[in-house]
């Protein structure tokens, strides 16, 4: 009979492992309390109406999804952004905002990549209730800074701002089904051509590109009376049995197909200029100085504003000491719907490594989960598992901190009890000791202090009488 085997993507941790996660994972949350951040926990099922109104995104299709014994439809969570959110809202917050909140955890996503793992930790922060470049600034920051406090001194990060780019489109005067679109397509058209067939096929299919050849029609712009006398024509010889359609649906109906066909080339023109917007990417100061000429200053002020803070939070990191290897990618998204300002990623050194973490702004989720009027809001959330990958690609490791380090071995049976208080002495100075449960020769003891990485051995015979050796001295 084959041995029960372990569901794909996910991972079985062994000592070693298990404690280098558990050890960045508690640096990771101190470097956080440092900056006024305190943890909260929050449940790993949620219901999963919660995590589809404003998560949604790519996250929708990789949650692991269920009906409860109860008939509730829940979901394990793929982040923790919209649970520590959902818990402000059901009364967690006490006292005056801002709350800074951090958190780490087991989350779930569905990741079809068979490489990838389907269940990881998190371990980040969430500062709720403070608007502006100098809170951006700081949580982009802190996902810097914590890296360098467990080691990993060298990363790029890659800052995007989705606040601008819907700053743009909403001055392009298109509909809010096409902003909508558009706005959840730009990693796909940060793909170049591909990505750009792959928006047009799609936004065709949606109807938002209205013609049998896939080109958008010509943008003609009828004056209301043209429109009123061509509604008014249709309706007097049409048929009074016309369905179960009133004079006024057909009139509303006439009306919105016909500023469908002059909506499909103003998409086309926004589709255009996004395209060209989200290829954008390099040098802060040189990728921002590029947008600023591709978008008109009066028409699109809003969003000019919008690159006047990315400028402001860019210097901000620079008080932080977060200077090198930064730039800016207009086509960074990150799969998430309920961003709303900036987005940025922390990624190793090397090009095309993993993504250690990331977050941005989500101003609008409080408000969407039905929480009183706006609340500014900003997080982000590491990768642990990846963290400790590049902490040991990067030659640092947790080694030490937690593991055992003296091994208390009794010379016979009879010096088990004097033993067991020989290592309650050294555990009660913070000492991290394990015991022989069942004493073995001196030769066996010193053979497995060796393998298992012991600094010191501890003898104890039958009288109480101690002996230390160094694992070294026995080299």
């Amino acid at each position: 009979m084959q041995p029960p085997q372990r569901l794909h993507g996910m991972r079985d941790q062994g000592p070693e492992a298990a404690q280098e996660t558990s050890w960045v994972t508690s640096e990771l949350l101190d470097f956080l309390r440092l900056y006024g951040y305190r943890q909260v926990d929050t449940p790993v099922l949620e219901e999963t109406d919660l995590l589809l109104r404003k998560s949604g995104g790519e996250l929708a299709s990789k949650m692991y999804t269920f009906t409860d014994p109860g008939g509730h439809r829940i979901s394990l969570r793929p982040e923790f952004t919209s649970s520590v959110v959902r818990a402000y809202l059901n009364g967690m917050g006490v006292g005056d905002l801002p709350h800074r909140w951090s958190y780490a955890g087991p989350v779930f996503r569905y990741e079809l990549d068979q490489s990838g793992y389907r269940q990881f930790t998190q371990a980040g922060a969430e500062l709720i209730g403070v608007a502006g470049p100098w809170a951006d600034a700081e949580v982009v920051a802190l996902a810097c800074l914590g890296l360098v406090r467990v080691g990993i001194a060298r990363y790029r990060l890659v800052i995007g701002h989705l606040g601008f780019i819907g700053a743009l489109l909403d001055s392009l005067g298109i509909s809010d089904r096409a902003r909508l679109f558009l706005l959840s397509s730009v990693a796909a058209l940060s793909r170049g051509v591909e990505g750009v067939r792959e928006v047009w096929q799609r936004a065709t299919d949606l109807g938002l590109i209205q013609t049998d050849d896939g080109q958008a029609p010509e943008r003609e712009e009828l004056p209301p009376e043209a429109d009123s006398t061509l509604l008014e024509r249709y309706l007097r010889t049409a048929s009074p049995a016309i369905g179960v359609r009133t004079s006024e649906e057909i009139r509303q109906r006439f009306l919105r197909k016909h500023r469908a066909s002059q909506d499909a080339g103003r998409f086309n023109d926004a589709l255009d200029l996004i395209t060209r917007v989200v290829a954008v990417r390099g040098d802060p100061a040189t990728a921002v100085q590029e947008v600023r000429k591709l978008v008109d200053s009066k028409q699109a002020s809003q969003a000019h504003k919008e690159l006047d803070n990315l400028s402001e939070t860019l210097d901000g990191l620079a008080a932080y000491e977060v200077r090198d290897a930064v730039s800016v990618d207009f086509g960074l998204a990150r799969g998430i719907a309920y961003y709303t300002g900036i987005v940025f990623e922390v990624r190793q050194d090397d090009e095309g490594a993993a993504s250690l973490g990331g977050g941005g702004r989500y101003d609008g989720l409080v408000q969407g989960l039905s929480g009183n009027g706006s609340t500014p809001a900003m997080g982000f959330a590491w990768a642990v598992e990846q963290v400790v990958a590049a902490q040991s690609n990067s030659g640092r490791t947790g080694k030490g901190q937690g593991t055992a380090s003296i091994l208390v071995h009794p010379k016979e049976p009879s010096a088990v009890s004097a033993a067991v208080l020989e290592a309650e002495r050294l555990r009660a100075q913070g000492k991290v000791v394990e015991l022989e449960a069942v004493p073995q020769s001196e030769q066996k003891a010193a053979a497995y202090a060796q393998a298992r990485g012991f600094s010191q051995v501890i003898t104890v015979d039958g009288s109480g009488k101690v002996t230390q050796t160094n694992v070294s001295e026995r080299q």
